[in-house]
């Protein structure tokens, strides 16, 4: 038996250092972002083994794959024996190579494969065609020549058929090289279970306790009650200014949220209607009323970049008077807030819209970025978009795009050290379950920036499954660990908040307001009672979610008790809370 250990161990080793020195590393089952930040000399071994893709890694050549559209496929092999697919003779943007496979209804699936192109730098995009013609994005990514860049994506089909996975390039003069490619399908069940373990690790942090008597030695029994005195929860609420006036909305509202974005009150079109007439009265009153109960404000927005939604004097300002008034806008809100604020949604959606940037220069947005910056420089500075993460069908803010606009801005003179971060609104329709499998990839696209990410619109349009969908929403927001924050732009139903009211006019919950009320309880502490034992030398470990706590030990025998207030943070590292109780 030694003999064969000892054999079998010899040969994992080799089989772990050919692995590594073939340049096909092994990759966790997990979320995965870390593989997305670079282009890479060779890639990566496939996701989950290539899942459902036959011949993924293309040891056997090219076998399992065929011709998609007019072009031609070959074998292609690196310099140290790693071999890839190439698609070449192109002449169209859908011509690939391809591979069928089984979707079924309801099951999520997740893609990955490494890219690169025979020259420069164009984007691909994997596209899943279906039996009936239809072609369903489902993830892109900007490859380049030399390296291997991940592309990642997702799907939830409405629908149980066979289809066509390809590779798409508009640019027909580069040949698509492909390595390693995966589709893993995952039941709701297995979606869910991924999910709750991912907060257990993200939200929540393992403490040591160890009771003593006063002279150090260890009280092996005792009863020990742990309270949550504050949640941690990043969670929070649209607010607007019908709060001012409402002392039931003021009561629903801060017995719930500790986060919140007023939905109009900052906007330019709110605060200076008319030029030269600024008015700050009701956003000053939200402030204060957040700040009297102890509510973190992100600001929204300090310009749109929406032509709609600009004030009306500011529609027909000529190029020169439109800085003025830019420039105007931004040390006036800024500096009015500057300190008092947790983040800044500084150019909102300037990835759907260009109204500064044709007006004023493909550098409009950087320009504003560092303005606001030098005003307010401990304040975080958001993008803020939507379809980000909803749907791939809206090319212009995915999350590739949504990158390449951050290093924009990012390398803009002056804005290195600035603090950055991303907005996502996450506007989800109610005609059709939640991609989570694409947002979820999208998620980890955006967090390869290791910037802060936050859901700052959470809304799930009209229909019958509307709670339903926004408690997968919800879940899966909170599931992943680079999402610091969630914002849901819905409220009372006589504040004004039709499409997704928490609570109706009479202030009782809807559907909606039940998941929301269901998960804040869900992931706070309950409160713990439990009973050291002999022999246990007075030390236990709990996991708790992140939050302000007091513990009260209650020596058993004398009764006296001793309470000590500790925090529990994400940065916590993993120490002991000792507890002294008087005999």
């Amino acid at each position: 038996m030694k003999i064969i250990a000892k054999i079998y161990c010899i040969l994992m080793l080799q089989l772990l250092c050919v692995l590594f020195f073939s340049g096909k590393r092994i990759h966790a089952l997990s979320y995965d972002y870390s593989a997305t930040t670079e282009c890479l000399a060779e890639p990566w071994r496939p996701h989950y083994g290539g899942g459902l893709i036959v011949n993924p890694e293309f040891d056997d050549g090219i076998e399992g794959w065929t011709v998609f559209g007019q072009g031609a496929i070959r074998e292609g092999t690196s310099h140290n024996g790693n071999k890839y697919i190439i698609a070449h003779s192109r002449t169209q943007s859908l011509d690939s190579f391809s591979q069928k496979v089984q979707l079924e209804k309801g099951k999520f699936y997740s893609f990955s494969g490494w890219v690169q192109i025979s020259e420069g730098s164009e984007t691909v995009f994997v596209v899943f065609k279906t039996s009936d013609g239809k072609m369903i994005h489902g993830g892109k990514v900007i490859a380049k020549h030399g390296c291997w860049s991940l592309l990642k994506g997702g799907l939830l089909p409405n629908f149980t058929s066979v289809v066509e996975i390809f590779l798409k390039s508009k640019n027909t003069k580069v040949e698509i090289w492909a390595d390693n490619i995966s589709l893993q399908s995952f039941t709701k069940k297995q979606w869910r279970s991924h999910q709750e373990k991912s907060i257990d690790k993200v939200r929540k942090h393992k403490v040591k306790f160890q009771l003593n008597y006063a002279n150090k030695t260890s009280l092996d029994t005792a009863i020990v009650s742990i309270k949550q005195t504050d949640s941690n929860i990043p969670f929070g609420c649209g607010m607007n200014q019908k709060i001012l006036s409402s002392t039931d909305y003021q009561n629903w509202f801060v017995s719930r949220f500790k986060f919140t974005t007023f939905t109009n009150a900052m906007k330019w079109y709110s605060t200076e209607e008319k030029q030269g007439q600024e008015n700050y009265t009701i956003a000053d009153a939200m402030v204060k009323f957040s700040k009297q109960n102890g509510i973190s404000i992100r600001g929204h927005n300090i310009l749109w970049d929406d032509p709609k939604y600009q004030p009306e004097w500011v529609k027909t300002l000529a190029p020169k008077e439109l800085r003025k008034a830019a420039e105007k806008r931004i040390k006036s809100v800024v500096s009015r807030y500057s300190g008092q604020l947790i983040a800044w949604d500084v150019v909102n959606e300037n990835l759907h819209f260009r109204f500064f940037e044709d007006k004023l220069g493909e550098n409009a947005s950087a320009e504003f970025y560092n303005k606001a910056y030098q005003l307010d420089p401990k304040t975080a500075m958001f993008m803020n978009e939507y379809n980000t993460t909803e749907c791939a069908i809206d090319e212009a803010p995915n999350a590739i795009n949504y990158k390449k606009k951050l290093e924009e801005i990012r390398s803009f003179p002056g804005n290195a050290d600035m603090l950055l971060g991303i907005g996502v609104q996450g506007r989800f329709g109610g005609d059709k379950p939640p991609d989570l499998a694409y947002m979820r990839s999208s998620l980890d696209i955006l967090a390869s920036t290791r910037l802060p990410i936050w859901y700052t619109e959470v809304s799930v349009g009209n229909g019958t499954n509307q709670a339903q969908y926004l408690e997968e929403v919800l879940r899966e927001a909170y599931s992943h660990p680079a999402v610091e924050g969630i914002i849901t732009f819905a409220g009372p139903e006589s504040a004004g908040f039709k499409e997704m009211p928490l609570v109706d006019n009479d202030f009782k919950n809807t559907p909606a307001g039940d998941v929301v009320d269901k998960l804040l309880a869900e992931w706070k502490c309950k409160n713990l009672q439990l009973e050291t034992t002999s022999g246990s030398g007075g030390s236990f470990e709990v996991s708790l979610p992140h939050g302000d706590y007091n513990v009260t030990v209650k020596h058993p025998g004398s009764n006296s008790t001793t309470s000590i207030n500790f925090k529990v943070t994400k940065h916590l590292p993993l120490g002991i809370v000792n507890v002294e109780v008087g005999t």
